[in-house]
């Protein structure tokens, strides 16, 4: 397992919504709070900026400016604090890894430029610049979603990668199992890697994942981060770690049925509608961006029922 020099990136890490007042200005205090609420439920950490949380959608003095205020507010829970670091072009990803390792934050969660498709030995070439224009005292979280940026972060990629020190940890949102599997049998003892979302991490943390991104916990917090420690554990076949499972992917599936929006395109709204669930306050989605239409925002409302159902008896 690597090893952090600040706060470990492992367990349930939510994703942070971009919080927004009625103008589209970002409303600090909407991510201070939503920070808080992650520290209270007892999940170890959180993420900001990532493709979920808007992270194409601020300039940079408002990225400089979340940065802070989610350092701050993560240092006040004792979690710790992921700050996105994604950008179209290389100079602009640079610029925001380092600002948020000056700030104090504990990781940066990287995906390639996505304004064209990149080649492989691109992205490599672009991972290896970023982590080495740092100081090293931040852990460098990988964001392998090729639907992006065209790149898929191979088993023959990582043969590279992993001869970059501070490259500590991966967000891995393949989930396709040929490829799933073999990255986390090929390096789960030197990487630590995350499912792309809460649910997969009960097949994931048989084969060495070490924690997940946070996204249907928002429905039922503690519970979901409770769920994690208990995979974690290898209690699969608890009864109650069962139940948690099936209610988180029940969630999951909810929105992959044919007749909802696109989970691509609706991305923002369908954070902003589930963090709504545990009491984050998100406001609309940046335009050309939307919330969800109202039938969709009732069936994901309908679907999260078990999950709070169990968070409720916490």
């Amino acid at each position: 397992m690597p090893e952090f020099i600040r706060k470990p990136l492992e367990g349930l890490l939510p994703l942070i919504p971009l919080s927004l007042d009625a103008d589209e200005q970002i409303d600090l205090e909407g991510v201070r709070h939503s920070i808080g609420l992650v520290g209270a439920s007892g999940a170890p950490g959180c993420i900001v900026f990532g493709s979920m949380g808007q992270m194409t959608n601020v300039s940079p003095g408002e990225f400089d400016a979340v940065c802070e205020t989610a350092v701050a507010a993560g240092g006040e829970a004792g979690i710790a604090v992921v700050v996105g670091s994604t950008a179209t072009y290389q100079q602009e990803a640079i610029r925001r890894a380092r600002y948020a390792e000056a700030a104090g934050a504990d990781g940066s969660m990287l995906a390639a430029p996505y304004a064209l498709p990149l080649t492989p030995e691109w992205a490599a070439d672009f991972f290896t610049a970023v982590a080495e224009s740092l100081d090293g005292d931040m852990a460098l979280m990988l964001y392998n979603y090729s639907p992006l940026n065209a790149v898929n972060i191979s088993v023959k990629m990582w043969e590279r990668l992993l001869e970059v020190p501070n490259i500590k940890a991966i967000k891995e949102s393949n989930m396709a199992l040929p490829h799933f599997d073999h990255v986390l049998l090929t390096i789960g003892e030197r990487v630590n890697v995350f499912t792309g979302n809460d649910p997969a991490f009960f097949h994931g943390s048989r084969l060495g994942a070490v924690g997940a991104t946070g996204i249907f916990c928002w429905a039922g917090m503690r519970t979901a981060t409770r769920f994690i420690d208990e995979c974690r554990k290898g209690n699969y076949a608890d009864p109650w770690v069962r139940r948690a499972y099936e209610s988180l992917q029940h969630l999951s599936a909810s929105i992959r049925q044919p007749d909802m929006p696109l989970m691509l395109s609706y991305e923002y709204a369908y954070l902003k509608a589930i963090s709504e669930l545990g009491g984050a306050r998100p406001g609309l989605p940046r335009k050309p961006y939307g919330p969800l239409p109202p039938f969709a925002a009732e069936r994901v409302n309908a679907a999260a029922g078990a999950l709070m159902e169990m968070e409720a008896e916490l």
